[in-house]
């Protein structure tokens, strides 16, 4: 008999690349063939602690009382047709007492729903007091896919933990794959957030820019921050006309990177910083790495490379990654700068391109 190993449906995959990297290893499993390639998979990963039952309903109960006891996220998977409906009621207790429970209901392909197809049943909405978060994730068949999938769940994944948490809702498209041929699980992009309070990673090393959509304008203490920010890490503001930052070390990305004659390779970022919203020009970038920084908390992956969301304000980011001795223009500005102008038939004394 050959050896069995993790599931070759992408999606499946993703998510349990997530739940091990966001530490997540208790499951409660109910039998059925919808969720087989998920539970298949996590059987045969040491990682997991696996729990049986018979009946959802129960299943449900039990992950209430192994969160309450533990304080630990507990994942519920179910199969497809009315086993879900059975998770209500203890998805009301968890609701109400705030306890972390990921409902992961597998399904058939959504666009079933409606057809007198046997298995399927309209998920889409769920009630107010079930879960503070519902995801469909549908079947990953390419990179688009990919990337809007790994933001899913690891929103789903954040909320469980989020002001407070509760119990959160994937609903897992399946194509009932019988390949189980994968030895090696590929890890997915894992995306934390950070609070006020909390502890922060350290910053890494490489070129760093931060990027300013519509914004607006800048108080001077926040102004100052930014500046002493980017004296410490020799970074750049990269703006716009909607930015609204008039300090020293704005350069305005758009000139750089609509150049059709020349491309400018100082754009390509280690690690960019996004803050304010969206911008109105289509600005090409390739960075690394992207922390988002911003009160809503929100995952706005608008470069499909975010790593780390800091809900906070931006004051408090910049202050925390600053060293306030260090206020100098910097060398990568200065080469950035001059380019900006040589593009513009400006001088490169002058200071200021907004």
């Amino acid at each position: 008999m050959n050896q069995k190993y993790y599931t070759a449906e992408r999606s499946v995959q993703i998510l349990i690349s997530l739940l091990k990297q966001h530490g997540i290893k208790r499951i409660v499993a109910s039998p059925g063939t919808t969720n087989l390639t998920f539970v298949a998979s996590i059987m045969q990963d040491s990682w997991f602690e696996m729990y049986s039952s018979v009946d959802e309903r129960s299943a449900a109960y039990m992950a209430c009382g192994m969160a309450a006891e533990s304080g630990e996220v507990v994942v519920l998977s179910c199969t497809g047709a009315t086993a879900s409906r059975n998770y209500v009621s203890g998805l009301t207790e968890a609701y109400y007492r705030k306890l972390p429970i990921l409902a992961v209901t597998s399904t058939q392909d959504i666009n079933r729903i409606g057809h007198l197809i046997p298995q399927v049943i309209d998920r889409r909405v769920v009630q107010n007091d079930i879960v503070l978060l519902s995801e469909h994730v549908p079947v990953t068949f390419n990179d688009a896919d990919e990337w809007s999938n790994t933001v899913k769940i690891n929103r789903a994944l954040l909320e469980l933990r989020h002001r407070g948490g509760g119990p959160v809702h994937i609903n897992l498209t399946t194509i009932y794959s019988r390949d189980f041929s994968i030895k090696n699980l590929p890890q997915a992009r894992l995306i934390r957030r950070i609070c006020l309070g909390e502890e922060f990673p350290p910053f890494p090393k490489g070129r760093t820019a931060i990027f300013v959509g519509a914004h607006l304008k800048f108080a001077e203490s926040e102004k100052k921050a930014v500046d002493n920010f980017c004296g410490t890490h020799d970074a750049v503001v990269f703006c716009d006309h909607t930015s609204g930052y008039e300090g020293k070390y704005a350069v305005p990305l758009s000139i750089l990177t609509s150049q059709e004659q020349d491309i400018c390779s100082l754009v390509n970022i280690d690690l960019l910083i996004h803050i304010g919203e969206i911008s109105g020009g289509y600005i090409t970038m390739c960075p690394k790495t992207v922390w988002r920084v911003n009160p809503d908390g929100e995952l706005k992956d608008s470069y499909q490379r975010l790593t780390h969301v800091f809900e906070m304000p931006e004051q408090s980011f910049f202050e925390h990654y600053a060293d306030t001795n260090c206020i100098q223009r910097t060398d990568f500005f200065g080469h950035l700068y001059g380019r900006a102008t040589s593009y513009m038939g400006k001088s490169a004394g002058n200071t200021s391109f907004f």
